[in-house]
């Protein structure tokens, strides 16, 4: 058995046809055929169920097609390392959502770069679950995140920055001479919010009105914090940002405190992620003077500090 006639199989799967598996894998149909006849063969078991019409996997189909995808996955992620490793071996790429770019990333990057000039970082701006799936794939060597976003144990994790949550609202909205505003006044007004399916202030922002029992009017949405804020800026409606935002603001926007319960926090949490069975020797530096240049600056992780080098 190789990885060829797994390749062969679990394009078959994909495509639940033998004609159109064969068509691409851009190889004749016979072959094909004989190439997962050869590997029942050798398996000893029956893996496709030749009495339908459409490619239908046995019990025994369905155990290999799971381990057969995890085989294919490895190898092309030892392919990958081996050849970063062995072409770039001062390079680390580092993914980022864009509330990392406010204020954390440039100051580590400025100090960083400071200490070794003869690194190259490169930087991808990628949603959560997009970094986590690049990490998987050896695409990028870590990534900063979201940390409301869950994942699974085998990323290692560092938090790196807490922000406080505030209001952005229109320069001419009736909110805009508050001083502070609760959920319930946002609640009111039109709202911009990330789509769910990015994650990155969603679910923070839809626990916060929750808790609160109110429904935010969500009339758009976007996928980053810039967009937010220029939306915002053009009266489109109100939404919640972090508090570093306020670094670059945009005209016309308002940045106003939130008036929340007694006892209550709302923060947003940047962390840093790896995978420690995929660390080359820069990306593993770049963390440990990332763990350095956080705990030299306890106030990163206090919300109720704006960070400022």
């Amino acid at each position: 058995m190789d990885l060829r006639q797994m390749r062969y199989f679990v394009t078959l799967v994909e495509e639940a046809h033998f004609w159109r598996a064969a068509a691409r894998l851009k190889i004749a149909q016979p072959p094909l055929s004989q190439a997962i006849q050869r590997l029942e063969a050798e398996l000893g078991v029956t893996l496709i169920d030749r009495s339908r019409r459409s490619v239908q996997l046995t019990q025994p189909g369905e155990v290999f097609l799971k381990q057969a995808r995890k085989t294919l996955q490895q190898a092309e992620l030892a392919q990958t390392l081996a050849i970063r490793t062995g072409l770039a071996k001062q390079e680390v790429l580092v993914g980022f959502i864009g509330p990392a770019l406010y204020s954390f990333i440039p100051h580590l990057l400025r100090q960083f770069r400071s200490e070794q000039a003869d690194t190259l970082f490169r930087l991808f701006e990628r949603g959560t679950l997009n970094q986590m799936a690049s990490l998987l794939a050896g695409q990028l060597d870590v990534g900063f995140v979201s940390s409301s976003v869950g994942r699974s144990d085998e990323f290692e994790t560092l938090p790196v920055e807490r922000s406080k949550f505030v209001a952005i609202v229109p320069a001419n909205s009736l909110l805009a001479n508050e001083t502070a505003v609760t959920l319930t006044q946002l609640a009111d007004h039109p709202f911009v919010l990330p789509p769910k399916a990015q994650l990155v202030y969603a679910p923070d922002i839809i626990t916060l009105f929750q808790r609160e029992g109110v429904v935010p009017q969500v009339i758009q949405e976007t996928l980053q914090t810039n967009t937010t804020l220029n939306l915002v800026a053009a009266g489109m409606g109100c939404s919640l940002v972090c508090a570093t935002a306020a670094a670059m603001p945009p005209r016309n926007v308002r940045f106003i405190p939130l008036k929340l319960p007694a006892g209550s926090t709302a923060y947003f949490e940047i962390a840093l992620i790896w995978l420690p069975s995929h660390l080359r020797e820069q990306s593993e530096h770049f963390i440990e003077r990332t763990k350095a240049f956080v705990k030299a600056r306890p106030k990163l992780l206090d919300p109720d500090v704006v960070f400022d080098a």
